[in-house]
């Protein structure tokens, strides 16, 4: 088993030269039973040995979810940590701060939706925490004079549900796999057209770029902005009024870095170009984002150096089968590596 965030070794029989030694080992005993004791023998032999296979796999898998389990339980105490340094530093800087809010959670994934208990226990579990997801450790402060709010969602890696729910129930699987969503948002001046920072890594045909091209042009053709987004360690995104930056990490992020990263988003907003910006105002919108959120990956097993460009997460809300509700998912992309050749220039 192989997760983003715990790794493990592995499987014995996967390594070499274990696996042929063990299969040399095995064919060796099956030919001796079959001469001395016949084939009746060599039957039982065989469908012992495929038990004792089977029991072996399954303790190993289930060693495994303890594992993950464990360092599920040390994440939540390292996050409870972290949400302490937060209110710390807020309480010394003289900074708002909220300890959870259901309000900042419904602008970035909480969902209110009744959840009927006639669904699949898949179904309830993406849908009530869709419902119930509130953001933790709500942190405002004031960036280049701009309004600028960090806060932590609750999130499940569902490529590490997949694994981990062929060992144990959905709904456990559910828990062990969560991890820690860092947001950081930029309250803007306007709301504007979408575009996200992908945008000069992506072919020009591809969706989820940008609403207006033009506007995309006129805010990445200035150098500071364009900096920016030919960072692919750094994704962000202009949505309406809000320019958004998602981290995703195992324990949360620590209180220098949430300092970094407000600082670094809040000089990105101050090298807009204001004053041309205006004509591509456009009405502002409800609380919940209408486009993709790109997620940084820090501490994930994440790869980024492929030949062809390197493998991002991104974040979106699906409907649930054809039952109304809706959950949060992530679904994967390649980013181009030939950054500076897309895009427009500058």
């Amino acid at each position: 088993m192989s997760l983003n965030r715990t790794p493990f070794p592995t499987h014995p029989l996967a390594r070499k030269p274990l696996n042929n030694i063990f299969a040399a080992v095995s064919l060796a005993g099956f030919i001796a039973v079959l001469g001395a004791f016949g084939g009746a023998a060599l039957g039982i032999t065989f469908l012992l040995w495929g038990l004792g296979l089977l029991v072996w796999g399954f303790r190993y898998g289930q060693k495994q979810l303890r594992a993950v389990e464990a360092d599920r339980a040390l994440a939540v105490k390292a996050h409870a940590a972290s949400m302490a340094d937060r209110m710390l530093y807020a309480q010394r800087r003289g900074l708002e701060f909220e300890a959870s809010s259901a309000a900042w959670a419904e602008g970035f994934g909480r969902i209110p939706q009744e959840v009927p208990d006639r669904l699949s226990e898949e179904q309830r579990v993406r849908a009530r925490h869709a419902a119930d997801l509130v953001a933790e450790g709500v942190l405002r402060m004031r960036g280049d004079d701009l309004p600028v709010t960090v806060f932590d969602l609750e999130m499940i890696n569902q490529s590490d549900v997949w694994e981990l729910k062929k060992r144990c129930r959905y709904s456990r699987a559910a828990e062990a796999a969560k991890y820690y969503l860092t947001v950081c948002v930029v309250t803007l001046p306007m709301p504007l057209p979408y575009v996200a920072s992908a945008h000069l890594h992506r072919n020009p045909e591809d969706p989820d770029r940008t609403e207006d091209p033009e506007f995309a042009e006129l805010l990445l053709s200035r150098p500071g902005v364009r900096e920016a987004a030919l960072d692919r360690d750094w994704l962000w995104s202009v949505d309406g009024g809000r320019l958004i930056c998602c981290a995703v990490t195992s324990r949360g992020t620590d209180i220098g870095n949430v300092e970094g990263l407000a600082d670094r988003m809040a000089a990105l907003a101050g090298a807009f170009p204001w004053p041309e910006l205006e004509r591509f105002r456009v009405p502002a919108r409800g609380s919940r984002p209408r486009c993709p959120l790109w997620i940084n990956t820090p501490d994930l097993l994440i790869d980024r150096d492929a030949p062809f460009g390197g493998l991002i997460q991104i974040w979106v809300e699906k409907e649930i089968d054809r039952t109304g509700l809706h959950a949060l998912t992530t679904r994967t992309e390649w980013l181009a590596r030939a950054s500076a050749t897309l895009g427009p220039s500058a």
